[in-house]
């Protein structure tokens, strides 16, 4: 009997614990830097995604964001929005070089 309520006792906390975390960080973050920065701060709105830059620094945040677009086209969305891009992250993931150079072209961001 007392296992069992030990057991239960460790996943209320456990449970608890979660959703503080889960509650305290955006459910979707994204960073981009702009390969022309900005004059003042600013804040946009893509695809359910608040945009804030700085500068040539940009960070992407939103809450319980569902998507099936791919990681190209999440770029691609900023890039068309936010102007060309020198670099691009999201969901822990960095683009290549490379890749954010398609990006771009992909956004008519190309000089």
């Amino acid at each position: 009997m007392r296992m069992l309520a030990m057991a239960s006792a460790i996943a209320v906390c456990t449970l608890a614990t979660s959703n503080l975390v889960s509650a305290a960080a955006p459910s979707y973050l994204a960073q981009a830097t702009l390969a022309t920065p900005v004059s003042a701060a600013t804040e946009t709105e893509i695809s359910g995604v608040t945009w804030r830059c700085e500068a040539d620094k940009c960070e992407g945040k939103g809450d319980r964001r569902g998507s099936l677009d791919s990681y190209m086209k999440e770029c691609r969305k900023v890039a068309e929005t936010l102007g060309k891009l020198t670099s691009y992250a999201s969901r822990g993931r960095d683009m290549s070089a490379r890749d954010v150079q398609n990006c771009n072209k992909l956004a008519g961001k190309t000089e």
